[in-house]
């Protein structure tokens, strides 16, 4: 599953990682961002302990004003950055219920065909989220142990995502995420059973938000790449309000957890 994850990532990184264009530093205006439509950028706060019904951009193609340029798909469709609430709400949520982004901030990429909430969505409602790591807590007795999950590299981590758009009783309309989970590859098994679906290529990327004659099986197996790291942290992480670059420091994994939620 996942369920945290970093995201520090500025609007020209997660375009670039999206494979969206970008305009360049030289070009004027301040400095290089998304050369793509944008919305509610201004919602995203960095952090590097996310957690569901937190902002982040996201990925999508859409029938936006304006947005068919950029390598956009047919019938004025375009790629799009857009700020969106992780954990999905269904649009057939009834609009006085308070939103509970905890319920389905993860699917299951094996039944996302045959849940209500996921089915219509893979059509057309397919997204991209970028985050520099994820976190998976190891059960160990009465302990768990977080662990910080990330390329050797430090690039960004793409995950497949759906998204829909739930209207409240007042008529405001919040656009939400959840991120595929698929089984866990060889090497992370000992960890979770379950992990993210990552796009570790351009091509995975690019089928994923465009192409839906691509096998659903082929784009969503689990991520088996060599350069995908792990090293534990700390088990302050398990405190939503603990935040900042202490969340991805390595500690020993004898060390005394208690220390940390003392001192944060």
């Amino acid at each position: 599953m996942c369920g945290r994850a970093r995201c520090t990532l500025s609007p020209a990184e997660v375009a670039r990682a999206f494979g969206f264009p970008t305009t360049s530093a030289n070009a004027g205006g301040g400095g290089d961002g998304p050369a793509v439509p944008t919305l509610h950028l201004n919602r995203f706060r960095p952090s590097y302990n996310v957690l569901p019904g937190a902002y982040l951009p996201v990925g999508a193609m859409r029938a936006l004003p304006g947005c068919a340029h950029g390598g956009g798909g047919s019938d004025g469709e375009g790629p799009v950055i857009q700020c969106m609430k992780w954990g999905l709400v269904p649009s057939f949520t009834g609009k006085a219920e308070k939103p509970d982004y905890f319920r389905m901030f993860n699917a299951r990429s094996e039944s996302v065909k045959e849940k209500v909430s996921f089915r219509r969505l893979i059509q057309k409602n397919r997204c991209l989220v970028a985050v520099e790591g994820f976190y998976e807590w190891k059960k160990n007795g009465s302990k768990k142990q977080p662990y910080y999950i990330h390329f050797q590299d430090h690039r960004p981590l793409v995950f497949a995502a759906l998204y829909d758009a739930w209207t409240n009783s007042e008529g405001e309309i919040t656009h939400t995420f959840t991120i595929l989970t698929t089984h866990a590859s060889t090497s992370l098994n000992w960890l979770h059973d379950r992990m993210p679906v990552i796009l570790g290529s351009k091509d995975y990327v690019d089928a994923w938000l465009n192409d839906v004659s691509v096998k659903l099986e082929e784009i969503t197996a689990p991520y088996e790449g060599a350069d995908l790291v792990w090293y534990p942290v700390t088990s302050a992480l398990g405190k939503a309000s603990f935040d900042g670059p202490e969340c991805i420091k390595e500690v020993d994994k004898s060390e005394d957890h208690d220390t940390y939620r003392q001192r944060y």
